[in-house]
């Protein structure tokens, strides 16, 4: 769940600490719940989309972490909408990063974007 071949480091770092309950006051329950998702994942494309799932989630809990730091130290806020545009841009570039990018059909970022459809 925390550390991947995909992973980003300072997300990995986060997500770690959070999970043993260093930098956060509470252990955020998605993660248990995200865990059991990727474990439930079957069919041709589960182990990429089970790495999206844990890049996703370790993509918003870095990213919570961020923002609950600004709004103690600094006083400031961004509003719902501007945190889901930087969760979205930073999952995104992690996943048009050469290392990523293969010639299997669908590449990660299709997968991500057959995720989001629904939502859109």
């Amino acid at each position: 769940m925390v550390w991947f071949k995909e992973e980003i480091p300072r997300c990995s770092f986060v997500t770690w600490t959070a999970v043993l309950k260093r930098y956060m006051a509470f252990r955020p329950s998605s993660l248990d719940s995200v865990a059991a998702l990727c474990q439930q994942i079957h069919g041709p494309h589960a182990q990429r989309a089970t790495v999206i799932l844990k890049l996703l989630s370790q993509i918003i809990v870095y990213n919570l972490w961020r923002e609950r730091n600004a709004r103690i130290f600094r006083d400031l806020s961004i509003t719902q909408e501007a945190f889901f545009r930087i969760i979205d841009r930073a999952i995104r570039d992690r996943l048009l990063a050469p290392s990523l990018v293969s010639s299997s059909f669908p590449s990660l970022l299709q997968l991500y974007f057959w995720f989001l459809s629904p939502f859109s």
